[in-house]
């Protein structure tokens, strides 16, 4: 079943010592519950295929999250 509507934005995160983490979240509207997905991004970073990856889940009834596993090397580095 596709779902017209969503939510999609990026969020910050406190990692484990308190750093942020940027991650890119997606959802169906409405109240849910839905089922969650986590993507992890390919070598060359988090970039836009990993946004609409996301997006297509939340397309088709899911939660999905993407979040930078480069933030430790600060924002825009990756």
């Amino acid at each position: 079943m596709a779902y017209e509507g969503m939510i999609a934005e990026t969020i910050s995160m406190n990692g484990d010592k308190g750093e942020p983490i940027s991650a890119y979240v997606a959802r169906p509207l409405g109240a849910g519950p839905y089922p969650g997905v986590v993507l992890i991004h390919h070598a060359p970073g988090w970039d836009e295929f990993y946004r609409e990856t996301t997006r297509r889940f939340a397309h088709h009834g899911y939660a999905a999250i993407s979040h930078n596993l480069y933030h430790r090397a600060g924002e825009g580095k990756a």
